[in-house]
């Protein structure tokens, strides 16, 4: 069982309802996998590993992953070659240039500044290994998600990243038809629970009521659409990655060749 609350926002993997979104989630890992691959006994981090679903995927497909996040991980994803950190991104405990493949996902969404954030993962990156970050995509975000912070159009934070890295590829993660009609319905059910608060008084709630009522209608949205067309069976290869456009759900960037971080005083 997961360790953590449910807050509608952290992918638990052991709820049924939340299956699409964890589909299009892996998509990002398998990719990771992949890259990893091409690097024999390479050791990967995965920063802001949540309940270390992924982290195990990438552990049992090659082994060697360092996996690091504020809450503890679930049992059922402990691994051989799976080393689990309980630490703050604010404060990374991680010697430099150690890593082949750095893989953060959904996380920088999170930050106010993730300069920090950022800087860790270049530093922590060995000068020829790849770095792979995810992101929502804003122009296909529904917008009322009380954890994230900021969220990015392509050009934005290829730029950003651009600025701890030579390279840059901007890719992005693609929707089958069924797992369009999917995002459409929860968008509609999202704008429809939206229209009965016009005034956005929830932004004067306590933080603490905002972050249940979210979870709460997470679920009551996808409830919605079990009862109604009834929740899809997706898989990851509903959730294709491609080049970067405005229709693509998520943000993948790929970075290579980490630049040297700047110098004070």
């Amino acid at each position: 069982m997961s360790q953590v609350t449910l807050t509608g926002e952290r992918l638990d993997d052991d709820h049924a309802l939340f299956g699409p979104d964890l589909a299009r989630h892996r998509a990002a890992y398998l990719r990771a996998i992949k890259v990893a691959k091409q690097r024999e006994n390479g050791r990967t981090l995965d920063l802001g590993c949540g309940n270390g679903y992924g982290s195990a995927e990438i552990a049992d497909a090659v082994g060697h992953v360092v996996a690091l996040d504020r809450i503890t991980p679930d049992a059922q994803h402990r691994r051989d070659g799976l080393h689990y950190v309980r630490a703050d991104l604010a404060g990374v405990p991680l010697s430099a240039q150690s890593f082949d493949l750095v893989v953060s996902f959904q996380v920088i969404e999170h930050l106010e500044d993730p300069t920090v954030y950022i800087r860790a993962i270049a530093d922590a990156l060995r000068s020829d290994g790849t770095a792979l970050i995810t992101t929502p995509n804003i122009l296909m975000s529904d917008g009322v998600n009380p954890f994230h912070i900021h969220e990015y159009e392509s050009s934005e934070l290829c730029q950003l990243l651009e600025q701890h890295f030579e390279e840059v590829e901007m890719l992005g993660v693609g929707m089958s038809a069924s797992a369009a009609r999917y995002q459409e319905d929860r968008l509609a059910r999202i704008r429809r629970i939206m229209r009965l608060d016009p005034f956005g008084l929830r932004n004067r709630l306590p933080r603490k009521l905002v972050d249940w009522l979210f979870a709460q209608f997470s679920i009551v949205v996808r409830r919605g659409i079990q009862k109604g067309q009834g929740l899809p069976d997706l898989s990851v290869d509903d959730f294709p990655i491609g080049p970067a456009n405005e229709k693509c759900l998520d943000l993948l960037a790929v970075c290579r060749k980490p630049r040297s971080a700047p110098t004070t005083g």
